[in-house]
């Protein structure tokens, strides 16, 4: 059965709505639109809870639900409804997860907001009365399992080690908007405007103070879902850095077949061994930094967005040039190869953008290597939270520019990870130094990857089979490419960047020439 709450819009003037109301924990809800009817006081019934045949208790949304209008970006942006969802009602007890010194890198790292379109003919009336509801329903049951994200980073004031805590009530931030953008164009592989994409991306609540305590409260994530009517949808997401890593957080989309398998998400951080007290070393590295409380604005960002693909063919002759001119190597992986091949392509393409280069300057790459099966005591597979190693490449620009550039790379990349992986030292060798590391980096002349092949994102199902189109829209800002499988052909890859509209012309065109060179020698 449905139990429906209504939610009171008063009179302001002609034009403005504003709401307030009460979200999971305690936090207030608040926001503000466009109201249609003359400022009249409004009345709309939210559903609040659900009972299913599969489900034993409700689950909890705390719902304001109004509708306005607006021009974002060349195309209409309707609100349907904004809510809080929980996990059920007391299913989850309190719980604290301590940081650990692979978490606490990532304290003070930009928000990813990363988003999946999907196929969808219906119209509005029956997303909203057909798939919000289920969707709430499920999205309260994954958070059930996956209960750190509903839950806060928590930074205490006396510079004790931040933590993140669940505590009953605590709830996401869930937005629903209906677009006019064209769905089509958003989920082609071809340049597009790369802020048409800021309309999907949902916003995290401000941190907040604890009146009790004085430490600083920061939600980990918030979720859009956007409707593009009888085209598709849209699902986003923007979360902190620091609770888990790609290959932990993309386990949530194959909730259902987890819990199916019995492989449920194990937290439990006793399990990774200290004995250098390395939690302790880089907390005091960045105890005094002031940690950012609240989403940036958004600032256009002028930059246009593509999508490659690296055919499986293509890549075999890429490993094909590179064993040619390096016969020591025995095997090189396509993950290596088409690296190599990117990062020398973005540097060549800077030349060719007009952009003065200093040859002598340092070139960097730097890769994220799960490691859990390599610390000393092995990590289970489903553990949630982070276990990465930075892999640092660096070159000369000279030497990347030159036509065996590529070839120089790729041998880089290759050496650098398996120095990384297997040393004598174990992964753990130099960790103290993380932070100092990368902190010493020109950050104009890095260069990261965001994602992998191995979380096969197309394998995610958020109700309407797989996705059409993932996006990872925090590369704007990073620097980062993004890497993921083809979402209809095995084997091949699909690279994703945002670059200004001057270097993204050149970088294409140097990128298919050096594509068409590999099929002319093999």
């Amino acid at each position: 059965m449905w139990l429906r709450s209504s939610v009171a819009v008063r009179r302001l003037p002609r034009g403005i709505w504003n709401l307030k109301g009460v979200g999971g924990g305690g936090s207030e809800v608040s926001g503000g639109g466009k109201i249609d009817n003359g400022g009249q006081e409004l009345r709309r019934s939210v559903p609040i809870f659900v009972h299913g045949a599969r489900i034993a208790k409700p689950f909890a949304v705390h719902c304001k639900s109004a509708t306005y209008s607006s021009r974002q970006h060349g195309a209409t942006v309707r609100v349907l409804e904004k809510c809080m969802v929980a996990p059920p009602p007391n299913t989850i007890q309190e719980k604290s997860l301590p940081l650990t010194f692979f978490d606490l890198p990532f304290l003070h790292s930009p928000l990813i907001h990363h988003i999946f379109f999907c196929d969808y003919s219906h119209p509005t009336s029956h997303f909203t009365n057909e798939v919000i509801p289920k969707l709430k329903t499920s999205l309260s049951l994954t958070l059930q399992h996956y209960f750190p994200l509903a839950g806060n980073l928590i930074i205490p004031y006396n510079s004790r080690k931040p933590e993140i805590r669940y505590a009953n009530g605590d709830s996401i931030s869930l937005a629903v908007i209906e677009s006019s953008e064209d769905f089509s164009l958003l989920t082609s592989n071809t340049a597009r405007a790369s802020d048409d994409f800021y309309p999907l991306v949902p916003k995290l609540p401000p941190s907040v103070c604890s009146s009790s305590s004085g430490a600083l409260l920061a939600p980990l994530l918030a979720v859009q879902v956007t409707l593009f009517p009888t085209a598709g949808i849209c699902v986003g997401f923007t979360f902190q850095r620091v609770p888990a890593d790609g290959n932990a957080c993309h386990k949530c989309g194959s909730d259902e077949e987890l819990i199916a398998s019995g492989s449920l998400p194990y937290y439990d951080r006793s399990v990774i061994d200290d004995p250098s007290e390395l939690s302790s070393i880089l907390w005091d590295q960045q105890r005094n930094k002031q940690f950012t409380s609240s989403q940036p604005e958004y600032v256009p960002t002028n930059k246009v967005r593509d999508t490659l693909v690296m055919h499986q063919s293509d890549v075999q002759r890429l490993k094909q040039i590179v064993l040619e001119k390096c016969p020591k190597l025995s095997r090189v992986s396509t993950f290596t190869v088409t690296c190599a091949y990117v990062w020398t392509c973005l540097i060549k393409s800077r030349r060719a953008s007009g952009e003065e280069i200093k040859e002598n300057d340092l070139e960097h790459f730097m890769i994220g290597a799960d490691c859990r099966s390599l610390i000393a005591s092995p990590l289970p597979a489903n553990y949630f939270g982070n276990c990465l190693v930075n892999c640092i490449i660096t070159a000369k620009t000279v030497e990347l520019m030159q036509e065996s550039g590529f070839i120089k790379a790729a041998g880089l990349i290759g050496e650098v990870i398996r120095e990384k992986l297997h040393n004598k030292g174990g992964v753990l060798n130099g960790a103290e130094k993380w932070l100092s590391e990368i902190e010493g980096l020109n950050p104009e002349r890095v260069v990261g990857v965001a994602g992998s092949p191995k979380f096969a994102v197309y394998d995610m199902d958020f109700g309407w089979g797989k996705p059409r189109k993932s996006e990872v829209i925090s590369i704007d800002t990073t620097g980062s490419i993004s890497l993921n499988e083809c979402r209809d052909s095995k084997g091949d890859l699909e690279v994703g960047l945002s670059l200004p509209k001057v270097k993204m012309e050149p970088f294409s065109a140097i990128f298919a020439s050096g594509i068409m060179e590999a099929k002319d020698q093999h």
